[in-house]
């Protein structure tokens, strides 16, 4: 698993994780999150503008509060999920 400099930054900024703590937090969510294809509604919705705004990354993955966006195996950046958008992704974990 490689986390980009990019990646580190804003993992750094949005949660406050060390460089260890990124690649460790990348593999579990690369391993645990929620995949693209597991979605649906309006948070399907959002994760396909995600694709489309980022045509390199061809895997995201939702893992707590951020969306996690891959190229490969490298992790390109790591996003908020909006908070209207939690409901439903708290909802898709329930099941």
């Amino acid at each position: 698993m490689n986390v980009s400099k990019h990646a580190e930054e804003r993992l750094k900024e949005r949660c406050g994780f060390n460089k260890k703590t990124c690649e460790r937090m990348a593999q579990k969510a690369f391993d645990e999150g929620i995949a693209h294809n597991q979605t649906k509604g309006r948070l399907n919705k959002w994760v396909t503008s995600l694709y489309f705004r980022n045509k390199s990354a061809n895997n995201i993955r939702l893992y707590g509060d951020k969306a996690y966006i891959f190229c490969g195996e490298t992790l390109v950046t790591v996003m908020q999920i909006p908070v209207d958008l939690m409901k439903d992704l708290k909802s898709m974990i329930k099941k």
